[in-house]
C-alpha cells in the first residue's frame, strides 16, 4: 500500500529528532495497524463493487468435455460401446433485465464504499485526536517533572539548612524529622510523575512507532475552534464523518431492500450458443449446432424465500436508520462534553494563573518570617507544597484546555485539516 499522507511544508523527521505534534499524527496515520486495516477494508469495498457491476458486461464460457460413452437402446440392443465421445461449445449471454437487481447491487455496493471510506476517515480524525491528547499529557507531564525535580532541590535545600541549624542548636529534632519527612514526600511525587511519564512515552510509542524525544509544545489553531455551543453542534451534524459513514450505511440497507424485490420480477438475457461434439448418443460422427435465443425465467414459488429475504431486508432498514440516529445522538453528546470542558477549563486557568502568583508571594513572604523567627518551619513547609501544587494544578489546567480545543475540532470534523495533514488521493479519488 502506498504511503498514507502528504503533509505540506514539513519534512518527516528522524527518529532522534525533536517531531512536532503535526508530524507526529502524519506518523502515526501513515503507520498505525488500525488505519492499514480499514483502509485494506476500504480497497475490499472498492472490489467488491467493481465485482457487481461485471454483470452489465457479456458472460462468455468455452465448454469441453472428453470420454467414453455406453450407450443401450430400450429393445436391449447395444450400439456401440468404443466410441469416444468430445464436446466443444461456446455460449455468449447477456443480461438483458434482471428485475433491476444488478443496479440495486451495484448501488448497495457503492454505498458501502463510500461509508468504509468515511469510516476510515473517522478513525484517522480519531487517531490524530489521541495522538494529540498523548503528545499534551507528554508536554504537561515533562514540565510537572521538572517541577519535581526542582522541588525536591528545594526541599533538600531546606533540609540541610535546618540540619546545619540542628548543629548550632538553632532547630530542634522535630524540624528535621519533619522536613526530613517532606523530603520523602517530595522524591515520591517525583517518582509519580516519571512513572507516568514512562507510561506516556510507551502509549506514544504504540501511536506513532518511535520513542518521543524533545517535544514542541503545541497549540491548537484557534480558527478551527467553533465560537459557541450553537455552532459546534451545527459543524458536527454536518460534517462528522461516523454521521457520514451511518448515513451510506442507510442507504445501503435501503438499495439491499430494492435488489431483494427483484426476485418478484422476470429476469430476460440474451444467449448465443455453438457447440461442436463427435460420437453423440452412440452415433459416430460430429453433432454440431448454434442457436440464438432470448430466454426468459420467472420464478413463481420458491418456498416463500423471496418474500422472507424481503422482508429481512426491509428491517435491516429499520436498523439501519435507528443506528444513524443513535450516532448522530452520540456525536452531539460529545460536542456538548467538548464544549463544556473547553468552556469550564479556560474560565479554571485564570484562577489557577492567579492561585500561583498568591501561592509563590506567601512562599516568600513566609520565608522571610521564618528567618526572622516569626513562622515555623512547618509554615514554610507547607507554603513550598502550596506553591508545588498550584503550578501543577496550572500545567493540568493549561494542558486539559488545550485537549479540550483539539477535541471539539475533533467532534466537528476538522482535526486533520486543522494540523495540515491532508488524506491521501487513494482515500477519495473515484474508484
Amino acid at each position: 500500500m502506498r504511503k498514507l499522507l502528504i503533509l505540506p511544508l514539513l519534512a518527516l523527521s528522524t527518529a532522534s529528532q525533536a517531531l512536532t505534534l503535526e508530524q507526529s499524527v502524519a506518523e502515526a496515520i501513515n503507520n498505525h495497524p488500525r488505519i492499514l486495516e480499514k483502509y485494506a477494508g476500504f480497497e475490499a469495498a472498492v472490489r467488491e463493487k467493481r465485482a457487481a457491476r461485471g454483470n452489465y458486461l457479456p458472460q462468455l464460457n468455452l465448454y469441453g468435455a472428453a470420454g467414453y460413452e455406453y450407450v443401450r437402446y430400450n429393445n436391449g440392443k447395444q450400439v456401440d460401446s468404443e466410441l469416444d465421445r468430445t464436446e466443444v461449445g461456446l455460449k455468449l449471454t447477456q443480461l438483458l433485465f434482471d428485475g433491476f437487481r444488478t443496479g440495486n447491487e451495484v448501488d448497495r455496493l457503492q454505498f458501502e464504499q463510500e461509508a468504509e471510506q468515511f469510516g476510515l476517515i473517522s478513525l484517522a480524525e480519531n487517531i490524530s485526536l489521541e495522538v494529540a491528547e498523548v503528545y499534551l499529557q507528554l508536554a504537561r507531564i515533562n514540565q510537572v517533572v521538572k517541577l519535581s525535580e526542582q522541588n525536591v532541590k528545594e526541599h533538600q535545600e531546606i533540609q540541610r539548612n535546618i540540619e546545619s541549624r540542628q548543629g548550632r542548636g538553632l532547630s530542634s529534632d522535630s524540624d528535621v524529622a519533619q522536613v526530613r519527612a517532606r523530603v520523602a514526600t517530595a522524591q515520591s511525587a517525583y517518582l509519580a510523575a516519571r512513572n507516568e511519564q514512562m507510561d506516556l512515552e510507551a502509549r506514544y510509542f504504540d501511536l506513532v512507532g518511535q520513542m518521543p524525544s524533545e517535544l514542541i509544545d503545541p497549540r491548537p489553531d484557534f480558527e478551527y475552534v467553533p465560537q459557541n455551543l450553537g455552532d459546534a453542534l451545527k459543524k458536527a451534524v454536518e460534517k462528522h464523518p461516523e454521521i457520514d459513514a451511518a448515513s451510506k450505511d442507510l442507504d445501503a440497507a435501503n438499495s439491499q431492500y430494492e435488489r431483494d424485490k427483484s426476485s418478484f420480477l422476470p429476469k430476460l438475457s440474451l444467449e448465443l450458443q455453438a457447440n461442436r461434439n463427435d460420437n453423440m448418443g452412440g452415433i459416430a460422427g460430429p453433432d454440431e449446432d448454434a442457436r440464438a435465443m432470448l430466454v426468459l425465467s420467472y420464478n413463481l414459488f420458491n418456498g416463500g424465500s423471496d418474500v422472507d429475504r424481503a422482508e429481512a431486508a426491509s428491517w435491516r432498514v429499520q436498523q439501519a436508520r435507528s443506528i444513524r440516529r443513535q450516532t448522530e445522538l452520540q456525536v452531539v453528546e460529545a460536542t456538548r462534553l467538548a464544549w463544556n470542558a473547553y468552556s469550564f477549563v479556560g474560565e479554571q486557568r485564570s484562577f489557577y494563573r492567579e492561585n500561583v502568583d498568591q501561592a509563590v508571594k506567601a512562599e516568600q513572604g513566609y520565608q522571610r518570617q521564618f528567618d526572622l523567627g516569626r513562622r515555623s518551619l512547618l509554615d514554610v513547609l507547607d507554603a513550598k507544597v502550596e506553591v508545588f501544587l498550584a503550578r501543577k494544578n496550572y500545567l493540568d489546567a493549561h494542558y486539559k484546555y488545550q485537549g479540550a480545543a483539539y477535541r471539539l475540532i475533533n467532534v466537528t470534523g476538522s482535526l486533520m485539516e486543522s494540523f495540515r495533514v491532508d488524506t491521501p488521493e487513494s482515500w477519495t479519488e473515484e474508484k
